[in-house]
């Protein structure tokens, strides 16, 4: 869990930084040939910047009390979105798995030794995918190959189905962000032109332009979160689609350390049941 934090303040880390960058493009350095020149510069940079700052918070204002759930719903998307890459990039790791089978390899390590080595990667790796299909399959090493193969494959529909269930909430953000954004403008467009009505004496145009652009505000920062969110969401679907192909192929290397296939032994069995055939038809 102390991974998943560093990951989410990272995020949140990177997002101040991006919302800081323009105030900090709008520095300009100073030099001590020029030194007149540049502080006029900095005048009229800290002059810009203050303009901005207000000019973006009075924007952030103008969308009213609907700012507010959106607001929410990004920070939601941030910490769900820091828990996925976590778990996707970190736990699900296809160098940690390669090297579990190696160690989970019977020439390697005894068979009385793999529960523990399970058990430590599991608490190692939260959410990881592949040592619960160890540990399911080793609960049935002794009724077999097919057995074994079962178990890992119902435990790794299992496994992927959770990380794919993980990511779903990045989508009901892309889905619901434009949706509150739409409803702040309605709302805003509702109170515009109540406002126009209850006041004819004013003037009207400049009342209305007014209320579109501020209920706009809303609809824009549902975009503005939603967008971002949908390129995650899509990004982290095909890691997920990438685990499953790895942990397949993982699968099939961990049974092979346990029954190796030798070559030619099919086209030995083949041919002795043949012979025995043979044989048989001939007494």
């Amino acid at each position: 869990m102390e991974n998943i934090k560093r990951a989410i303040f990272l995020c949140l880390g990177v997002w101040l930084i991006v919302l800081a960058a323009p105030d900090a493009l709008a520095q300009q350095p100073t030099g001590e040939a020029n030194q007149t020149q540049t502080s006029e510069l900095t005048e009229q940079s800290e002059g810009s910047k203050q303009t901005k700052v207000a000019t973006m918070w009075k924007l952030i204002k103008s969308g009213g009390l609907m700012m507010v759930p959106l607001a929410l719903l990004a920070l939601y998307g941030c910490y769900k979105g820091a828990v996925q890459v976590y778990f996707v990039i970190f736990s699900n790791d296809r160098v940690k798995d390669d090297a579990l089978v190696k160690r989970l390899d019977p020439s390697v390590t005894a068979l009385e030794e793999f529960d523990g080595v399970i058990e430590d990667e599991k608490i190692d790796r939260d959410r990881a995918a592949f040592p619960p299909m160890c540990e399911a399959a080793m609960k049935r090493i002794y009724e077999g190959k097919a057995a074994m193969e079962e178990a890992l494959e119902v435990e790794g529909a299992l496994q992927l189905g959770r990380l794919k269930r993980g990511i779903k909430p990045l989508q009901a953000v892309v889905m619901v962000a434009p949706l509150l954004g739409l409803l702040g403008t309605v709302y805003g467009m509702i109170a515009s032109f109540q406002s126009i009505s209850l006041n004819s004496g004013g003037n009207v145009k400049e009342d209305l332009s007014s209320g579109i652009y501020e209920a706009l505000v809303t609809t824009a920062t549902g975009l503005t979160i939603a967008i971002p969110f949908l390129f995650l969401y899509l990004w982290l679907n095909r890691r997920a689609d990438q685990v499953g192909e790895n942990i397949n192929r993982q699968a099939r290397q961990f049974l092979r350390g346990f029954f190796p296939v030798e070559k030619g032994s099919s086209a030995g069995e083949q041919g002795g049941n043949e012979a025995s055939t043979v044989e048989t038809q001939t007494i």
